[in-house]
């Protein structure tokens, strides 16, 4: 009953973060207009980044390394501070560079990246405690008080791009909060950092955290070349018409977290890697992209006016586009995974930057050669997944020949 309860508190917590998400991206899109939401875009394609970044090299070393030996600990706590004031930092200066905030309130956003980042190490700390029911609580009243902020807000001042900020700031504090009243003493003492294992940390989590960064780097990357290259607006309407595919992503996701462990147990039970078991995943979950992206598209016009409030257009072109672009990702990453779970961590990381490169010149050549077609960017952008995914099972067929059929196969860290 615990593990089934575990098993929940895991799935709602990701349920209840994707619902977060989708639902500020809405109240964006309907809120703060065409360039308002290009702008919220931006900042939060940012601030994802720079999450994956924190998630992969801190709260992936919490979980699996020893966090309470002292040198493992102080090494950690040592990169936690690193991010938070690099964080602070980045997204002071992103979002005066992206022209989003005026003047001093871009602190507001580097406010909200600390915040943010803090909040995702108590997350990480409560999954690595196995206490998902409580991280799915934490959740539920981080997304709570962040709706409850806005509602005040809408009736008393009127939502802007300022006001969107504070309000998730509040929620991220709030979570942070609950996790330092629920956590042991021993989980909270500071380290002695003298002698601090930073670069046994390191070693870790390089190679996890520079895979795992690439592809929101690619949309953001992405972002910033429709929004420099056309305008604001067109950055506007073609992540309107992503948010019609959200519910897709969030699914392959979901499925992702599920392959992983499995194929880590097959390993650790001795079999071989066999690409046929993430060929067949990637066929079914393939199948159910193009029908999901389908009806996204034929759902284009009745859910138009939902998302933009009718301040501008949302094409179905580009929903197609952006569904062509998950069924890429359904296509690469069972593949990929299988590779992750055999510890192919440097095949991984070369076969996605290979992707993301191929995708972002396709998209800068296009847009330089006919900005009017930017709607379709997306299937610009999933290119580098059709070529990515061909080189992943070649290579992974590779592997298994020179180690035979029955052996299994050894990491190439």
């Amino acid at each position: 009953m615990r593990r089934i309860l575990g098993a929940g508190g895991a799935v709602l917590a990701q349920v209840i973060t994707a619902v977060g998400s989708l639902l500020l991206q809405l109240i964006a899109a309907r809120e703060l207009g065409a360039a308002g939401f290009a702008a919220f875009t931006l900042l939060n394609g940012a601030l994802v980044v720079m999450a994956t970044l924190h998630t992969a090299w801190v709260g992936d070393s919490l979980t699996v390394l020893d966090r309470f030996d002292p040198r493992v600990r102080a090494g950690l706590f040592v990169s936690l501070l690193g991010t938070l004031a690099l964080g602070a930092v980045v997204g002071t200066v992103l979002a005066l560079a992206f022209g989003a905030l005026p003047g001093a309130r871009t602190l507001l956003f580097g406010v909200l990246v600390v915040v943010w980042l803090a909040e995702d190490t108590g997350r990480r700390l409560l999954a690595a405690r196995m206490e998902f029911a409580r991280l799915a609580r934490n959740d539920g009243l981080h997304l709570l008080t962040t709706c409850v902020v806005l509602v005040v807000v809408h009736v008393t001042a009127g939502i802007d791009l300022e006001w969107l900020l504070v309000a998730m700031a509040a929620g991220c504090v709030v979570s942070i909060f609950l996790v330092l009243l629920q956590a042991p003493r021993e989980e909270l003492a500071l380290p002695p950092l003298r002698g601090a294992d930073v670069r046994g940390v390191g070693v870790f989590a390089a190679w996890r955290a520079a895979q795992a960064v690439l592809r929101p780097t690619t949309l953001l990357l992405a972002r910033i070349a429709i929004a420099a290259l056309v305008s604001s607006t067109a950055l506007a309407a073609t992540e309107a018409a992503r948010l019609l595919l959200a519910p897709t992503l969030t699914l392959i996701n979901g499925v992702g977290g599920f392959l992983l462990p499995r194929m880590v147990r097959l390993r650790e039970a001795g079999h071989p890697l066999r690409a046929r078991l993430a060929l067949t995943a990637s066929v079914a979950l393939t199948s159910v992209s193009a029908v999901s992206a389908l009806v996204a598209v034929l759902l284009t016009g009745p859910l138009e006016h939902l998302i933009t409030a009718g301040r501008f257009d949302v094409d179905p072109v580009t929903v197609a586009g952006w569904g062509a672009y998950c069924v890429s990702i359904a296509a690469t990453m069972p593949v990929s995974l299988l590779a992750t779970a055999y510890r192919h961590s440097r095949l991984v990381f070369e076969v996605r930057l290979i992707e993301s490169v191929i995708g972002l010149a396709v998209l800068a050549v296009m847009l330089v050669w006919r900005p009017d077609l930017f709607g379709l960017a997306p299937f610009y952008i999933g290119t580098g997944g059709v070529v990515t995914s061909v080189v992943l099972v070649i290579r992974l067929h590779a592997l298994r020949s020179e180690t035979g059929p029955h052996v299994p196969v050894k990491a190439d860290r």
